[in-house]
């Protein structure tokens, strides 16, 4: 008797396999199914249009995440006709749902490959030689910003790797840890960048403030997912019966955190990326910096003598500003003596002091001159 109890146990606990992200696509995924097919669709409008200039094409940068879009449209296509299809305890696409499955897995991922590209061009062109803005080239720097930025490029591409070979039946039991170290590596990731912005000299800080924000925007997603990921479907063969159970996460309300915190990142992600000019957002030509070395195919695109080739990877120059004055010193200028009100003007005389020539100025290129002064 106690063995036929154990046997049932044992086939029950069998049966229980890895519950699906979204759930099983019921008809309640249909709409949504459609909407996000439209959007990543029409994200791709933009980028093709891009192409078509010489000057915002892109080839290597951004790559990642067109593929990425391509196969969301591929996913979401597959999902609405499941949905459509749908019927509640028939034998559902087994191979169809695990590919689905594998893709929503890896997928934020592939964007993050192309955020950390962002990056590198930005601080590389912080390092570069420019005469107008006063910088020196530093080479040395330049070397460990794309040593460094290797780092959770490759992290990211193995995790994608053995997220899909979870999902391919291997490695089960270790599903946590690809998230974790996802999400541990973004949050390294965008820290790191928030620790750089106020302390890098000549870095564009609006762009690095954007890739932040796109970083802990897709951060949702690995959260997300940690959350649900200890639930356990009956079985992946038929589709449930409602009322569903609730580690299928099938049920409508687990199907709309699904689409807030895993789809719509995802979808707000892209629309940056494709909607947005690479080339002129973060300053770089159309492979990015992909070379370790300033010899071929880097941004900076140096000469032997290190003068940069048309200006590549340098910020346009502005009109300087004129540095406001300080609270104190416009108190002491009140109490200066007022001029003489003559029609005709004095002459500029160079040897005559005034007291703004006697007091430093805030140095607008320079923050080490900055800090000397006040």
């Amino acid at each position: 008797m106690g063995s036929k109890t154990d046997d049932e146990t044992s086939s029950t606990t069998q049966k229980q396999v890895l519950a699906l992200i979204g759930g099983f696509p019921t008809q309640d995924d249909f709409i949504p199914s459609v909407v996000l097919l439209f959007l990543f669709s029409f994200s791709l409008s933009p980028w093709i249009k891009r192409q078509y200039d010489p000057d915002t094409r892109t080839m290597m940068l951004g790559s990642a995440t067109t593929l990425f879009t391509m196969g969301r449209i591929l996913l979401y296509s597959f999902r609405q006709l499941e949905a459509h299809r749908h019927v509640p305890g028939e034998q559902t696409n087994v191979g169809m749902l695990i590919y689905e499955q594998m893709g929503l897995a890896a997928g934020y991922m592939g964007i993050m490959l192309d955020l950390i590209a962002f990056a590198r061009a930005i601080l590389v062109n912080a390092t570069l030689e420019d005469p107008r803005r006063r910088s020196k080239d530093r080479p040395t720097l330049r070397g460990r910003f794309r040593w460094i930025l290797w780092y959770p490029a490759f992290t990211f591409f193995i995790v994608s790797m053995l997220t899909s070979l979870c999902w391919a039946g291997l490695l089960q039991s270790i599903r946590y840890v690809f998230d974790s170290v996802a999400l541990f590596t973004i949050l390294c990731f965008a820290g790191g960048l928030v620790y750089l912005r106020p302390r890098l000299e000549f870095v564009d800080q609006s762009a690095l403030g954007a890739i932040v924000k796109l970083s802990l925007n897709l951060a949702i997603i690995p959260i997300y997912r940690l959350s649900v990921l200890h639930h356990s479907a009956p079985s992946l063969t038929f589709a449930p019966i409602p009322p569903y159970p609730p580690g299928s996460l099938t049920a409508t309300p687990a199907k709309v955190l699904f689409y807030i915190f895993h789809a719509l990142p995802e979808v707000l992600a892209v629309y940056y990326i494709h909607c947005t000019n690479i080339r002129a957002k973060f300053n770089t030509g159309p492979y990015g910096d992909w070379s370790q070395d300033d010899a071929r195919h880097g941004i900076p695109q140096l000469r032997e003598d290190g003068v940069i080739v048309d200006g590549v990877g340098v910020p346009p120059v502005g009109q300087p500003q004129k540095p406001g004055l300080r609270w104190w010193l416009r108190f002491l200028l009140f109490f200066e003596s007022k001029p003489s009100r003559n029609t005709e003007r004095d002459e500029f005389d160079p040897d005559k002091e005034s007291l703004l020539t006697l007091v430093p100025t805030r140095s607008i290129t320079s923050v080490e001159a900055d800090k000397a002064w006040w």
